[in-house]
């Protein structure tokens, strides 16, 4: 805090657009001016206002204005940091295409002077955090990019989602669908619409839909040689993303129900892909004489060590598809996941309850009763929460931030559903 009398250099002006709210705020340096500026842009996006902020230092006669695109590059970069550590430390696909989607939808709202190149900027640099760092000594093999077999069916590149529908890059290269892969892709087309068009319960659908998705992964091959279960490459993203395409273009701008129906949908999808994927996986050994002909077709060094290992297994220490699967991707640097979102959240709620020293079975309850339980807990942590936030400050803020942001998106959804 300055000494009383004492007189800052640093001044941040600010004018909310379309009231006659303003002021100034003096600081001790440019950094703290620019910090603080930041933190009101992005107050400033999230009630969808308009705000202008001007930072000058009153010794130099320094001045310049300070735009909401700096708000939202320093908010974009810092997601890009998250997604970097998630991807190296094999985090759950879905939680890191939740911050992608963040990430797009931000990209979507830079405007004005410079936006086509800052847009383009931050874009290339999202690409990159969204691919897995190699091995020192390791080169890449092209440009990671699945080709697919001649006679295959070509389609437009796209994001994720199919639903970029601002992209500014020129990245209109063809996207080459195998024949088989473009087969999957309409059958989970058929199953989306049918979601978005007839009403028919979007978590049903979702279940049909990612798996028809993990299959399409299978018949995708990584740049390690495995096929790409947990989505790395840009390629299998844009593949997944077709099976929504279609729908969302016949979906018009105005029609916001089947649009939150589709948003709905996607995230329903993605929050079950590591249920489906880890269930797939564990599969494996539970029929053993399928899951051996499934490894063999996908996988088939894991399929030579499991049989190596069954000379050996005890009754003690059986043979496992399901390890041997695991243990050659671990051998490539990917790390699949051991637990489905799914149950990481069971477990999760019951760490809670019995931190609370309520650890009773609650299954013999209402789903009316129970959720009623669960919300009570969330407002009650919420109150917490909400107690401690005045004591945050700069990096910290942004960092607490973007994940309530996330468990907003998750409640929305969530509402969406019910």
């Amino acid at each position: 805090m300055p000494k009383k009398g004492q007189r800052l250099p640093w001044r941040l002006s600010f004018v909310w657009v379309g009231s006659s709210v303003k002021g100034a705020n003096p600081h001790s340096d440019e950094e703290g001016a620019r910090r603080a500026a930041l933190d009101m842009f992005e107050t400033a996006r999230r009630r969808e206002s308009e705000l202008q902020i001007t930072i000058e230092n009153r010794d130099t006669g320094e001045k310049y204005e300070m735009t909401a695109n700096e708000a939202i590059k320093d908010t974009v970069n810092a997601n890009l940091e998250r997604i970097r550590v998630m991807v190296a430390n094999g985090g759950d696909e879905s939680a890191i295409a939740e911050i992608v989607e963040e990430t797009e939808g931000l990209l979507k709202e830079i405007k004005g002077k410079g936006s086509v190149a800052l847009r383009t900027e931050l874009r290339d640099a999202l690409k990159v955090a969204l691919q897995p760092q190699l091995p020192a000594g390791d080169e890449p093999q092209g440009d990671g990019e699945a080709e697919g077999p001649k006679g295959a069916e070509v389609a437009t590149r796209d994001a994720e989602d199919g639903d970029d529908e601002d992209d500014d890059e020129g990245d209109g290269e063809p996207l080459v669908i195998p024949a088989d892969v473009a087969a999957l892709i309409t059958e989970a087309s058929a199953h989306v619409s049918s979601a978005v068009n007839l009403g028919v319960e979007a978590q049903k659908i979702a279940e049909h839909v990612s798996a028809l998705q993990l299959t399409m992964r299978k018949k995708t091959p990584h740049k390690s040689g495995l096929p790409d279960l947990i989505a790395h490459q840009k390629y299998t993203r844009n593949t997944a993303g077709l099976v929504y395409k279609e729908v969302a273009d016949q979906i018009s701008d105005d029609d916001v129900e089947r649009s939150d129906i589709l948003k709905s949908l996607k995230r329903a999808v993605r929050n079950k892909n590591s249920d489906t994927l880890v269930g797939y996986l564990r599969g494996l050994d539970a029929d053993k004489e399928a899951g051996l002909k499934e490894a063999e077709t996908y996988y088939p060094e894991a399929a030579a060590a499991y049989l190596k290992a069954k000379e050996k297994e005890t009754e003690e220490s059986p043979a496992s598809l399901t390890e041997a699967v695991y243990t050659l991707y671990a051998s490539k640097g990917i790390e699949l996941p051991r637990k489905g979102r799914t149950e990481v959240e069971r477990e999760r709620r019951a760490a809670l309850r019995a931190a609370q020293g309520t650890g009773a079975d609650d299954s013999r309850l209402t789903p009316e009763v129970r959720l009623e339980n669960y919300l009570t807990t969330i407002a009650g942590e919420l109150d917490k929460a909400e107690k401690n936030a005045g004591k945050l400050t700069g990096h910290n803020k942004r960092k607490v931030r973007a994940r309530l942001n996330e468990l907003a998106k998750r409640a929305e959804a969530l509402a969406n559903l019910i």
